[in-house]
């Protein structure tokens, strides 16, 4: 088995492929994908897609589970309309199955572990037409080496001494 060192959850397993982690046969995926509107031969081929270009991660804390998946240029026109080039598509589900609460700090170290401490990545809020919300989870994109948001700061500022907002701290003083 494939693992992943990491501070923060121990370590990382992969332990899936993409179609492993539905666990379905080859016959019951393509039959969920036909009722889900696609035809046999794109359901055939969305299963291979998924066996042979997504890993799923989970931490050895059992709290995460991750798809993995490097977008091409030709990803899933019907999804994703710009030149996705090098881009990593993070599926993150909270694997403990009683909350969905969450703390930043998993966030950066699940991109830093599985991507790189040195790639930014984003979430999306997208407009209401283009929606896409079928199950509890957090997409994160993560920009290829060298790539930079254009909003966010500039400079590294954290300060983890405190958990009282900066608000407080200028109304106490």
């Amino acid at each position: 088995m494939k693992t992943i060192k990491s501070k923060r959850f121990g370590h990382w397993e992969l332990r899936k492929n993409g179609f492993e982690q539905h666990d379905k046969t080859p016959k019951e995926f393509i039959a969920w994908g036909m009722s889900m509107g696609y035809t046999r031969k794109d359901a055939k081929r969305h299963m291979r897609f998924l066996r042979d270009h997504v890993e799923c991660w989970y931490s050895a804390d059992g709290r995460f589970k991750v798809a993995k998946q490097d977008l091409t240029k030709d990803y899933r026109e019907d999804l994703l309309h710009v030149d996705v080039e090098g881009v990593t598509w993070l599926s993150v589900r909270i694997d403990n199955g009683e909350t969905y609460m969450r703390d930043w700090k998993d966030f950066q170290a699940i991109k830093n572990d599985l991507c790189s401490p040195t790639r930014e990545a984003f979430e999306l809020y997208p407009s209401e037409e283009r929606l896409h919300d079928t199950d509890n989870i957090y997409h994160m994109w993560v920009l290829p080496e060298g790539q930079f948001n254009p909003v966010g700061w500039t400079k590294r500022d954290v300060d983890y001494s405190t958990k009282v907002s900066p608000f407080q701290r200028a109304e106490d003083e």
